[in-house]
């Protein structure tokens, strides 16, 4: 009985495991990888694509520690993909999704990799190739940086501009904020994986804002420095930079 219920299963299943071991097509590469990124399933959705090299060494800690990017980033695809058009060339291929919500349909990159389609370009693949599971961090961090430094800046105008209105003087985090001219999230702590102080001089006639990475190497490398004089950033380990630091330069 036991060998007829296990010929019966075999039979059952050789359809489905052969269905699973077929390679799959570009179209079908790409509606796959949305759907699996759509239902958080990011680690089989990245393995479809030119990213499953920066996948591939993520631990469980690691996973968690993005799982909020994740989300953010692809918490917008829509629940209805329809496919509309592939077109094929050697490696290379391109497949036109109609992504609900969007009038025209989206055009999609992919090439083939050992047999395998994957969602993405040659040129990202090479990067993830060579930052592997610090692929998905580095970005990250890149992004923190940016949002830190336009921070940074929007800081220093709003004290520029109270100077001018207050005689010189210079005001502190809490008093922008009443004034508006920075959001209420702005405080004396962690915001976008930076810590932010700001100090007034005696005479209240200058300050310094300085921001560290929270934690060196994930959530940046960057420290930052701004006063009257500008914007200022170096990569000190985690330690905070200073008026000798270099002027920061935007990418």
């Amino acid at each position: 009985m036991k060998r007829v219920l296990g010929l019966a299963m075999t039979l059952i299943m050789a359809p489905v495991l052969a269905l699973a071991q077929a390679k799959l097509t570009p179209t079908q590469t790409a509606m796959e990888f949305y759907r699996a990124l759509r239902e958080k399933r990011y680690a089989d959705g990245f393995k479809l694509s030119v990213y499953r090299g920066a996948v591939e060494g993520l631990s469980e800690a690691d996973f968690k520690e993005l799982e909020g990017e994740f989300a953010r980033t692809f918490a917008a695809i829509p629940e209805k993909i329809e496919a509309r058009a592939e077109k094929v060339d050697a490696d290379s291929a391109v497949v036109f999704l109609k992504f609900g919500g969007i009038d025209q349909p989206q055009s999609v990159t992919l090439i083939r990799l050992n047999g395998q389609w994957l969602v993405g370009e040659r040129d990202t693949l090479k990067i993830v190739q060579q930052q592997g599971a610090a692929f998905f961090f580095n970005a990250k961090m890149a992004v923190s940086q940016d949002e830190i430094a336009d921070l940074m800046g929007r800081i220093i105008g709003s004290e520029l501009v109270y100077a001018e209105h207050k005689q010189g003087l210079c005001a502190t985090l809490d008093e922008l904020i009443k004034l508006e001219a920075l959001p209420a999230d702005v405080q004396p702590a962690d915001v976008s994986g930076y810590h932010i102080s700001l100090t007034l001089g005696a005479d209240k006639k200058s300050f310094a804002v300085t921001a560290e990475p929270s934690s060196y190497g994930k959530t940046g490398k960057l420290s930052f420095y701004g006063d009257l004089n500008g914007l200022r950033a170096e990569d000190l380990k985690g330690r905070p930079a200073s008026a000798k630091s270099p002027m920061y330069q935007s990418h």
